[in-house]
């Protein structure tokens, strides 16, 4: 048969030698993840709370006090990450800073994902393309951030490297393809994007098999759907164990809502997410395999099909959340950019060895780090604490309620406390509510379940909600309580004012602070009394200057209200 002959960047990759790391790169490498685990640790104190973060523990409190996900309290994502923190919760009670030591909790898992990288960086490439994959992906601050966070993207997209480190990093056998199933299905249980994840592998797997294999026929292609049945068996376990569990409780019909029912609706995300958005993935895709064809190779086709696969898969994935996926956040992006730096670096690493000395090619992928870090500091303020607002909330909500009270917030803020609303009220349940999907209970829910203490935010509450709060409630701080102001002029002795009551409570009266003297449906106020829904009567003994009606426990507890009254909107 004639010789095959491979093209220059080929032939140059298969006899390249890996540059060998000298002691003071292993240093420097070292040093710059040193650094990169010091700013997570400090910006754990420091970086705003994301509004999934209450809602997550929130969700993982429920299941410290026995009320069942989904059914007893609404959430809209998959189980796995509340079950596994609630023992800690548990251990740690009702503290104000509890988001904090959550934060720290995520730290083992972002040293998983680290590890993950660096293996399929050294597996796959080199010892030096893992080293300092590992370094860019750890100071990289759009993977830096959201990696921090108190969220199931933080077991996710750990739990989707290790799946990629034994699918790729050792021949595939019927056992490493059950055992990579196996993790993708606890992926799964972590959380519903590993759908997505699972389509474009699938996709990426026979275009990179097509691509980087020099022979592609009917014979490889049945090995690799011979491969696709132990990696399903693998991969329906924890799921089907999380199904069974819910069905088994009865509520397998609020199960599958919450999970998956609830976050299908077209049209939550028009503003953002234009149509022609929608091109990126069928316009990417010839770019992304002719791209991939010119990659250099290696001798191995094995190794070459994987390498291909990172690639492929990253760009892929990129335009795939662009054009399919409804409303996009930013921790969706979390198994994307290790991937696209394992992809990149090794190439980086082609041009940097080229410079000369082994010193000079380590200053200049110092420099990369240096750079990371400089955008880091610069884009999130270290001198800011963005925590402050979010834990003063709860200070507020333990200070003023008790347990087994309820409260009304939009995600779990309020986290110790059940909100009297059943869903969160977000964007997909706010775009729901005025498709009159879901109705809009609010008021008749915080009166049923004497609701004295809401989270002073309005921004996804409808208009006649909103209308309630500004009418029946306070704002004293971070948080309203139940009461309004009777008479925002000086009253005159002997003449009654007339006032509604919308929620039951024991209250107070009160003038700037002051106590005052009168009769109270018609009997002498000496204190605090329980006050029905309705319409009430107080009759002044002398002039008082805004005359306020308020929640008893906030006297007791020495709040005043606030002379801004306005809701807050919420960042």
């Amino acid at each position: 048969m004639p010789k095959t002959t491979r093209n220059p960047a080929e032939a140059s990759a298969a006899q390249a030698v890996p540059t060998p790391i000298s002691r003071s790169e292993h240093w420097t490498v070292a040093a710059f993840l040193l650094a990169a685990f010091l700013l997570r640790c400090f910006y754990i104190f420091r970086f705003r709370y994301d509004s999934d973060e209450p809602q997550h523990l929130h969700t993982t409190w429920g299941w410290t006090q026995g009320i069942l996900q989904y059914r007893d309290f609404f959430d809209n994502h998959t189980p796995l990450f509340h079950i596994l923190f609630s023992p800690l919760v548990a251990a740690l009670g009702e503290r104000a800073d509890i988001l904090t030591y959550m934060r720290f909790a995520m730290v083992p898992l972002w040293f998983v994902a680290l590890w993950a990288v660096w293996h399929l960086g050294s597996r796959l490439y080199s010892r030096r393309a893992g080293l300092w994959t590992t370094v860019f992906i750890a100071l990289l601050p759009w993977w830096f951030f959201p990696a921090l966070e108190y969220r199931t993207d933080n077991l996710w997209a750990p739990l989707w490297l290790c799946a990629l480190a034994v699918l790729l990093t050792g021949r595939l056998t019927l056992l490493r393809a059950f055992a990579g199933g196996f993790l993708l299905g606890i992926c799964a249980c972590a959380s519903m994007k590993t759908s997505l994840l699972l389509a474009v592998s699938a996709m990426t797997a026979v275009l990179a098999s097509q691509i980087g294999a020099r022979r592609f026929d009917q014979a490889a292609l049945v090995r690799l759907l011979k491969l696709a049945l132990p990696l399903l068996a693998g991969l329906i376990i924890v799921p089907g164990a999380v199904c069974a569990f819910f069905a088994a409780k009865g509520c397998w019909a609020d199960f599958y809502y919450g999970v998956i029912g609830h976050n299908l609706i077209i049209g939550v995300d028009a503003k953002t997410h234009p149509w022609y958005q929608r091109l990126a993935f069928p316009i990417a895709l010839p770019i992304l395999l002719y791209l991939a064809a010119r990659l250099p190779r290696p001798a191995n086709t094995a190794l070459t099909v994987r390498q291909t696969f990172l690639f492929l898969f990253a760009g892929l994935y990129y335009t795939a959340l662009d054009s399919f996926w409804a409303l996009e956040t930013r921790q969706d992006y979390l198994p994307f950019y290790p991937v696209a730096l394992l992809a990149l670096t090794p190439l980086l690493l082609l041009h940097v060895e080229n410079v000369g000395k082994i010193a000079r090619q380590t200053a200049l992928l110092s420099l990369v780090a240096v750079i990371e870090i400089t955008i880091l500091l610069v884009g999130r303020s270290p001198f800011y604490d963005g925590t402050r607002n979010e834990q003063e909330i709860l200070r507020e909500v333990l200070a003023l309620t008790r347990p087994g009270e309820y409260v009304m917030d939009f995600k779990g803020e309020c986290v110790f406390r059940r909100r009297a609303f059943h869903y969160v009220i977000e964007p997909l349940t706010y775009h729901r509510m005025k498709l009159k999907l879901i109705k809009d209970t609010v008021p008749q829910d915080m009166v049923e379940k004497n609701v004295c203490v809401v989270v002073n935010r309005y921004r996804w509450y409808q208009p006649d909600t909103r209308k309630f709060l500004r009418e029946n409630y306070l704002n004293i701080g971070q948080v309203r309580v139940a009461g309004h102001f009777i008479a925002e002029n000086e009253t005159t002795p002997g003449n009654a004012i007339t006032f509604p009551v919308a929620v039951s409570a024991q209250y107070v009266l009160q003038a700037d602070g002051q106590a005052v003297q009168g009769l109270l449906d018609g009997q002498p106020y000496t204190g605090a009394r329980e006050l029905a829904p309705g319409s009430h009567t107080f009759l002044p003994n002398g002039s008082y200057h805004r005359l306020v009606l308020m929640w008893a426990r906030v006297a007791e507890v020495g709040y005043s209200p606030s002379m801004n009254q306005e809701l807050q909107f919420e960042r």
